[in-house]
């Protein structure tokens, strides 16, 4: 039986991708972690592929965090190129 779960999931926007992080109730009801999230990219006339993206290990936010915040100006030029 589905039932509704709250609208509180967040979804980005990324190209032809949505990143969709699943509420808390629903990673707990099917033995995932929290913060997991969902990448749906919509293929040509293909369909829909979809990744699971388990959260970031605490060793790896801090090191990705320090990378962004001292490399900053790369990461907003590449954003305005297009990556």
């Amino acid at each position: 039986m589905s039932k509704a779960i709250s609208n509180s999931s967040t979804i980005k926007v990324v190209g032809k991708s949505w990143v969709i992080r699943l509420p808390d109730e629903f990673t707990a009801e099917n033995d995932l972690e929290k913060g997991t999230q969902v990448l749906l990219t919509f293929r040509q006339n293909d369909g829909v592929e979809a990744e699971v993206l388990p959260p970031l290990s605490k060793d790896l936010k801090k090191t990705a965090t320090k990378l962004l915040k001292k490399r900053r100006k790369v990461y907003e030029e590449l954003k305005r190129l297009g990556d």
